[in-house]
């Protein structure tokens, strides 16, 4: 019996390898690092309403609910910082556009942890800084 215990609790610490990403997160702005956006146009921080991003094992979520967008990409999770792979989603309509709405620059984007805890997540790409609040 102390075996089975033993491999029950070895097996679940692979379930959920960041516990603290885990779960629907609402993003608040999304601020470009250079002051233009992917156009190259001048452009300030976003704030946006009604965008979501799920976390779950290696699935990433994205979600907007004012143009009844939905995505699921793979995330790869490189410790401090993550990869969000969009491009299994191929043709897609408005997929594209849609990331861009959401701050993501191309199908594939990595972004480092800046802050992550139990209320708010801030994610920093090469082009953009994602924050979030936990659901």
């Amino acid at each position: 019996m102390l075996m089975a215990v033993s491999f029950m609790l070895l097996s679940c610490e692979n379930v959920f390898h960041n516990d603290k990403l885990d779960y629907m997160w609402r993003l608040d702005c999304v601020e470009f690092i250079d002051g233009k956006d992917f156009d190259g146009n001048d452009a300030g921080p976003e704030t946006k309403s009604g965008c979501w991003f799920s976390f779950a094992r290696d699935l990433v979520e994205l979600d907007n609910r004012n143009s009844y967008f939905q995505a699921i990409g793979v995330l790869t999770d490189h410790g401090d910082a993550l990869t969000l792979d969009f491009s299994m989603c191929g043709n897609m309509e408005n997929l594209d556009a849609e990331l861009k709405r959401m701050g993501l620059g191309s199908r594939q984007e990595r972004f480092q942890i800046s802050t992550l805890d139990s209320k708010s997540l801030v994610l920093t790409g090469s082009k953009t800084r994602l924050s979030f609040t936990r659901w």
